[in-house]
């Protein structure tokens, strides 16, 4: 009869997700010698190979798929054993690492620990500054729990089936234009008014980024791309200093940039930022975790949230 350690099932769990016996050994806090020692037990042990060399690369074997999937369930049945425990507990005790980026910190995240310091005080929040693409990968590798990211067309986590996602908000784009520009005093603007002008944009892999583009390219241009900063604060001061015009997300404006530079609604096609909140379908049980997707909810919805209404439009994209 065949005798499989558990321990083992999730090294190759851990493996699958990770791809590589480096990235395994790092999410699970082995050496690579190590992770390589547990899936050679875990072979000897059911007496099939379960990994094969393919190139540089090690994959897994149609047996080592097999049990890949019966680790995966083990896992699961870890999560809700956690789950039902802390529920048990009578209160909510444990720690919620989120990645955030910087916009959502400050209006969602941050005021959601308040929220959470007042209703659940034994979670204890710990917040990492990640865009989606590296909050993404830190999810996948344990690193986090959750991801308040944003949503896009070439979005990783789009069709992952190891992710829900729950929708929080969504915000337009405004363009910022120098108090000169000739569409300074107009109600409104089109992206393509703004062909003729240089564009101050986010770094490449920028989500942002991504967005700005996907919305110029349905309308048939490509922006001249004159300067690149991730810093909204940073982009206003050169739009402030007629360097060139930018597109910000409603909630990175605030007051002081009205002062500096002309905002204008965009009007037409224009880029929409989706924000939710994503985790792994494992955790997606856990009270922790929904705790603090329940959190950034109810700060969305109090009537003096700098967010409440036109932004926090979360009732037009379906709920996991």
């Amino acid at each position: 009869m065949v005798t499989i350690d558990p321990r083992r099932l999730l090294v190759l769990r851990a493996f699958v997700l990770s791809d590589s016996v480096t990235a395994t050994a790092a999410a699970l806090h082995l050496t690579a010698s190590a992770v390589s020692q547990q899936l050679s037990a875990l072979e000897r042990e059911v007496g099939q190979a379960l990994v094969v060399r393919t190139g540089r690369k090690l994959a897994l074997t149609p047996a080592g798929r097999i049990l890949a999937e019966h680790a995966e369930e083990i896992n699961t049945r870890l999560k809700i054993a956690e789950a039902e425990l802390a529920a048990h507990s009578g209160g909510l005790l444990g720690q919620l690492r989120i990645g955030a980026f910087p916009t959502a910190i400050s209006w969602v995240v941050a005021p959601a620990i308040v929220e959470l310091r007042r209703n659940a005080p034994g979670i204890d929040v710990k917040v990492v500054d990640a865009e989606a693409h590296m909050s993404h990968r830190m999810l996948m590798r344990g690193d986090i729990d959750a991801t308040v990211s944003l949503e896009y067309e070439s979005d990783p986590e789009r069709d992952s089936p190891d992710v829900v996602k729950f929708p929080l908000y969504i915000e337009r784009f405004k363009a910022a234009v120098p108090h000169s520009h000739p569409l300074a005093g107009s109600d409104g603007v089109e992206l393509t008014q703004l062909v003729e002008d240089g564009w101050i944009m986010p770094s490449p892999g920028n989500p942002s980024r991504t967005m700005v583009l996907q919305a110029c390219a349905e309308l048939g241009f490509h922006p001249t791309i004159s300067h690149v900063s991730d810093d909204y604060r940073a982009a206003v001061s050169l739009v402030a200093a007629e360097a060139g015009v930018c597109l910000v997300p409603e909630s990175a404006l605030s007051a002081r940039d009205a002062e500096w530079v002309t905002i204008l609604p965009t009007q037409g096609i224009a880029p929409l930022r989706k924000v939710i909140m994503t985790t792994r379908r494992d955790n997606q049980g856990h009270p922790v975790v929904r705790a603090g997707l329940d959190a950034m909810r109810t700060v969305l919805a109090e009537p003096d949230s700098e967010i409440h209404g036109p932004l926090a439009r979360s009732d037009t994209f379906s709920v996991e």
